[in-house]
C-alpha cells in the first residue's frame, strides 16, 4: 500500500496547516487483521457446513464480503487530505481525494472564515469564502482544531464574519 506524500509548498507559507484522517493502524497490519478475521470466520463456517449447517457458509462470505468493503474504504479514507496555505497575498487550499486533485487560490483580502455550528449531533464546519464560492474545509480535525484554523484565518486575513 502507498504512502501518502504531500506535494512540496511552492511558496514560503506565513500559515500552513494539513487535514488528515487520523488512522492508528498502517496498512499492512490493518489487512494482517482482515485475514485473521477471515480465516477464523471460513474455518467455523466450514466446519459448521461439515455438520449438516451448510447455510453457515454463504452468510460467513456475505459477512466477509461486507468487511472488506469497510476495510477498502478504510484505505482510500487514509490516502485523502488537504492543505490550507496563507503566504504573501494568497490563500491557496488544495485538496487530493483519491486520485482526484482540487487547488482553489483566493486574494489574502478576499477571503472570510466561517465556523457553522453544530446541529444535531453533527460537528460545525469550517468555510472559506470568496465571493460567492464557498470551500469546505477540514472535516478530518476535530471541533476545536476546526475553531481555531478558523480565528486564526480571520486573524490573518482581517475579515471578520459572523459564524
Amino acid at each position: 500500500m502507498p504512502v501518502v506524500t504531500l506535494p512540496p509548498l511552492a511558496v514560503d507559507p506565513e500559515f500552513c496547516v494539513v487535514s488528515r484522517w487520523n488512522l492508528s493502524l498502517p496498512a499492512k497490519t490493518r489487512w494482517r487483521i482482515f485475514g485473521f478475521l477471515a480465516t477464523v470466520s471460513l474455518t467455523l463456517a466450514i466446519a459448521f457446513a461439515a455438520a449438516g449447517a451448510w447455510m453457515v457458509l454463504p452468510y460467513s462470505v456475505l459477512e466477509l464480503g461486507i468487511l472488506a468493503g469497510a476495510f477498502h474504504y478504510i484505505e482510500r479514507r487514509a490516502m485523502e487530505w488537504e492543505r490550507l496555505t496563507v503566504s504573501g497575498d494568497r490563500v491557496i487550499v488544495e485538496r487530493c481525494n483519491g486520485n482526484t486533485r482540487e487547488r482553489r487560490e483566493w486574494n489574502r483580502p478576499w477571503v472570510r472564515a466561517e465556523m457553522t455550528e453544530s446541529q444535531f449531533g453533527r460537528p460545525g464546519r469550517l468555510l472559506l469564502c470568496c465571493g460567492t464560492e464557498k470551500w469546505q474545509f477540514g472535516d478530518a480535525l476535530p471541533d476545536r482544531d476546526r475553531s481555531a484554523i478558523a480565528r486564526e484565518l480571520k486573524r490573518l486575513t482581517g475579515a471578520h464574519a459572523i459564524g
